[in-house]
């Protein structure tokens, strides 16, 4: 078995892109090789070896219970677009001020930062370990991001610690690192399905517009 400590750097970079590459995406004069993340408040406590840490907006999601015994998969898509909404409330917090996560709450949120992706580009979204040693989760499943994809990230908040956690707009609160690839012939933005791309701010679910919703209740007006 050959060492790979041997092997050149080169076979390396391919595989997730360090400081010096991130940076150089950003500053790449070449539109389709661009990176696009801002505003970059301080990149100096910003950048990491491999990624680049990303700050907390000022606009929240937290869905009520009160009154809300379920989401009836089955609706028609504009009631359920009604009901996801009607169950949202939206918080706005101004600079300075905290938005307070309970135990055992979940909300969403978004990124500060506006980001683009190249085409040959894909990203993964992480919390930061400073905020998961206090229980606080970024993402529930959701921390791919596709090449082509533009707009605020959102975040899927949830406090696992026994203590209600205090979130100020604009603290770094995740990281997001880069992989390399072929130029993708289907960008985000151009999926038949897409459902976020192009948000400024925090998005609810859609998942009323995928195309299995469809089909299910297509095939129950048939029984």
């Amino acid at each position: 078995m050959p060492n790979t400590l041997e092997r050149p750097l080169d076979h390396y970079s391919a595989t997730i892109l360090n400081e010096q590459q991130i940076l150089e995406r950003l500053q790449s004069p070449n539109a389709n090789e661009r990176l696009l993340i801002t505003p970059l408040i301080r990149p100096e406590e910003q950048f990491g070896p491999t990624s680049l840490d990303l700050r907390l907006g000022t606009e929240f999601q937290v869905m009520r219970r009160a009154n809300l015994t379920h989401l009836n998969m089955m609706d028609d898509p504009e009631q359920l677009a009604q009901n996801v909404k009607d169950a949202m409330d939206v918080v706005k917090i101004k600079p300075g001020e905290p938005f307070v996560l309970h135990p055992g709450e979940f909300a969403l949120a978004s990124t500060l930062e506006f980001v683009r992706i190249p085409l040959n580009l894909a990203a993964r979204l992480e919390g930061r370990s400073t905020w998961g040693r206090l229980g606080l989760l970024i993402h529930a499943t959701a921390g791919f991001v596709d090449p082509g994809f533009t707009g605020a990230l959102t975040f899927e908040l949830a406090n696992i610690s026994n203590v209600p956690l205090q979130l100020y707009p604009g603290v770094r609160i995740a990281q997001i690192c880069f992989f390399p690839t072929q130029p993708t012939g289907l960008p985000y933005n151009q999926k038949q399905y897409t459902k976020y791309s192009g948000k400024n701010t925090t998005a609810a679910s859609a998942f009323y517009k995928d195309p299995e919703y469809a089909r299910l209740r297509s095939t129950k007006s048939l029984t």
